[in-house]
């Protein structure tokens, strides 16, 4: 079967050049004109690589690549940008968001098919390598023993469930294990002197945590708790690091997680170092929207005021208050916890 590839872009005249060449070259190749259709289509068809432009009406390619990188399903995926714009300020943006390359307009027909035939490349490889779900979990771990020629890695990779609000692990405890989310939900959390929470990071199905405070050779600086029942696949420390030992690719894909982690971090501490509180709960709503990784801008999703008020770093009425606000504004609706988001756009580009 034909690799499916697909193309966003606004301009008719880019569409039609750049399907025929890779028809010519036996994809299969489906496209978009703007950002919200390609979003829509890359959920449904699930291509094997994204060739995307910047410039877009509705939402531009920097908004699509954002949505796609939450997805469970997509966030693998090749992604390149088809742009005008030359400078080098462009291309960095491009690249921190987590575009795998870029393509300058006009371009020809050679390097299309070049870069393209090398970023499915290698996709295939990496996806051999590390994936996102529990097969490929198993796959990944088979592949290092066969690098390494390692006859005795640990086989007890339990899959463990949890309840809503069971604790996995609590700040200071020891760590033993990397966490892979077979299932459900997690988020982690720091506790101030006063007792109250400030949520770190929330882990979907596909997701990786754990892996810092074992490089880190330290205990949980934070505590973990589901906010759905979850399965959560354990992988005992001494695999984990006969993985990171064995292999470049290997190595490299945790730098990758590792750097991320730590410029999202910093970002959420600008955040509510400088935001104000409305853009805060903003932000914080943005945020378990992507998390749910829902198949339409306006799905309900089900999220708590306080979760909400941890991720926000902000009082439960100060974010009931928001809420209130959001609702008179025709931002939101909804009630005891359920939310659907009415105006996605104006809700992430708040101001103040």
């Amino acid at each position: 079967m034909n690799e499916t590839i697909l193309i966003i872009d606004d301009n008719k005249n880019v569409l039609e050049n750049t399907t025929e060449i890779l028809t010519l070259a036996n994809y299969n190749v489906i496209t978009a004109e703007n950002g919200i259709i390609g979003v829509e289509l890359a959920r449904k068809e699930k291509p094997a690589l994204i060739l995307c432009d910047i410039t877009m009406p509705e939402l531009d390619g920097y908004g699509v690549l954002q949505i796609l990188e939450s997805s469970d399903e997509l966030f693998t995926v090749p992604f390149i940008f088809m742009t005008a714009l030359s400078e080098k300020k462009d291309f960095r943006r491009a690249m921190d968001l987590g575009a795998d390359d870029y393509l300058t307009k006009p371009f020809d027909g050679d390097e299309l098919l070049r870069i393209v035939s090398a970023r499915l490349k290698k996709s295939k490889q990496l996806i051999s390598l590390i994936g996102n779900n529990t097969k490929m979990v198993d796959d990944f771990f088979s592949e290092v023993k066969s690098i390494n020629e390692i006859s005795q890695l640990s086989e007890q990779r339990t899959t463990k469930k949890f309840k809503l609000k069971e604790t996995l692990f609590r700040e200071g405890d020891a760590a033993s294990y990397i966490y892979f989310v077979e299932s459900g939900k997690i988020k982690t959390f720091k506790t101030n002197e006063d007792g109250k929470d400030m949520i770190t990071e929330i882990y979907k199905a596909g997701d990786f945590f754990g892996y810092i405070d074992l490089l880190d050779d330290s205990n949980h600086k934070e505590s973990a708790t589901a906010i759905e029942e979850s399965a959560i696949r354990l992988i005992p420390k001494g695999d984990f690091f006969k993985l990171l030992y064995s292999n470049n690719e290997i190595t490299l894909k945790f730098i990758k997680l590792l750097s991320n982690n730590i410029i999202d971090t910093e970002q959420k501490l600008l955040k509510i170092a400088y935001n104000s509180a409305r853009k805060k709960v903003a932000d914080a709503l943005i945020y378990v929207y992507k998390k749910h990784d829902l198949s339409k801008l306006d799905s309900i999703f089900s999220v708590n005021r306080e979760n909400l008020s941890s991720l926000a770093g902000i009082s439960r009425e100060n974010v009931s208050r928001n809420l209130a606000d959001f609702k008179e504004e025709g931002l939101i609706e909804g009630e005891n916890g359920n939310i659907r988001i009415l105006n996605y756009k104006k809700l992430e580009t708040l101001r103040c």
